[in-house]
């Protein structure tokens, strides 16, 4: 990743080890770029300034407005893909993806619920949209090879929880890796699997 050559000379700011706005986390009205700040590293952090972190929405819009800019205040939030935009996603995708039919089957007892057009298109825990079905089913697993979907009924079903995962290299912001992790192979940490949801205790090990 490439920096910007201009900078302000003397002046370098080093991220916290979870995140700036740290103290803002579970407010409500904050937007949060965790996840947007996990793949940048510390050398460019260290140049960067987030002048409205400490604002709410409704304050920023406040000044949008004695501001005139008004293109700010019309604007809708982007709730989803960025570059997809407002496109239908399962269409989007499948104009680079071939379809690949599959069946929603139950966690429960193997029933096929229905069909879908690619197993790559449903995100774990995502909610199924199965045709003729009214309550609400959720994805559990993914069959990529027989291209079949697992689903469970409801949001607290247990097969849509876990307590172990697995991960490939991690991305350290504040340093590399924790003195904590090297020492004892372990750590205690805060966990989030999505955006916006609450974070969770985790032990981290090696």
């Amino acid at each position: 990743m490439l920096l910007p050559q201009a900078t302000t000379p003397g002046l370098h700011w080093k991220m916290k080890k979870s995140f700036t706005r740290s103290m803002l986390r579970d407010q409500k009205d904050f937007s949060e770029i965790d996840l947007k700040l996990e793949i940048v590293s510390q050398e460019a952090l260290r140049r960067t300034i987030f002048p409205l972190g400490g604002l709410t929405k409704d304050f920023v819009k406040k000044i949008a407005a004695e501001n005139r800019l008004h293109h700010v205040l019309q604007k809708k939030e982007s709730m989803g893909i960025c570059f997809v935009g407002k496109r239908n996603f399962e269409h989007f995708i499948l104009q680079y993806l071939q379809p690949r039919p599959g069946k929603f089957i139950s966690i429960e007892d193997s029933t096929v619920l229905g069909t879908h057009k690619g197993w790559f298109l449903y995100t774990l825990g995502q909610r199924a949209k199965i045709s003729g079905m009214r309550e609400p089913w959720y994805v559990v697993e993914k069959d990529g090879v027989k291209g079949d979907v697992l689903v469970a009924p409801r949001t607290d079903h247990p097969a849509l929880y876990r307590d172990l995962l697995r991960t490939g290299r991690v991305h350290w912001i504040a340093e590399e890796p924790p003195a904590a992790l090297v020492r004892d192979k372990m750590m205690e940490c805060h966990f989030r699997f999505r955006h916006q949801m609450a974070l969770v205790c985790c032990v981290l090990q090696r």
